[in-house]
């Protein structure tokens, strides 16, 4: 306990004394090489249910479907773009610890919901899923 107080204090002063690394008032700051027109986000989301992992990568917009269960299911990756109104699906069916790659190419900023599921690949069938994730990706522009 005793070794957190001075760090403390140390966080505290520099709050009081300007050191957050904002310019004081006067100052500028000049944007570092290279760093206009650059917009960032998180660019994976992971959704994880029993038997299947989907971790998607909007700036590739690759599907990487995992399966996590030697049940005899297939993983699946259900995809809904919210522009186009499509519902594709990017089945796993190699077994357990295989992973799938599907490659989408959508347009500059959709919404997509994306589950992951377990199924019956032969048939097409979903037999149980992950709740719903919307995802609001974008291209970045310059």
């Amino acid at each position: 306990m005793t070794r957190s107080i001075p760090a403390l204090a140390l966080m505290v002063s520099g709050l009081l004394f300007g050191c957050g690394g904002m310019p004081e008032e006067g100052e500028t700051q000049e944007p570092q090489a290279g760093s206009e027109g650059t917009v960032t986000q998180s660019e994976v989301t992971t959704i994880v249910h029993p038997g299947a992992t989907v971790i998607y990568n909007s700036n590739t917009d690759t599907f990487t479907v995992r399966d996590t269960a030697a049940d005899g299911h297939s993983a699946v990756a259900t995809i809904y773009n919210h522009i186009t109104g499509s519902d594709t699906r990017c089945w796993n069916s190699g077994g357990v610890d295989t992973s799938v790659q599907c490659f989408r190419n959508f347009p500059n900023g959709p919404r997509l919901t994306i589950r992951a599921c377990t199924g019956e690949a032969g048939p097409g069938t979903l037999l149980s899923c992950s709740s719903p994730v919307v995802i609001n990706s974008f291209a970045p522009t310059k």
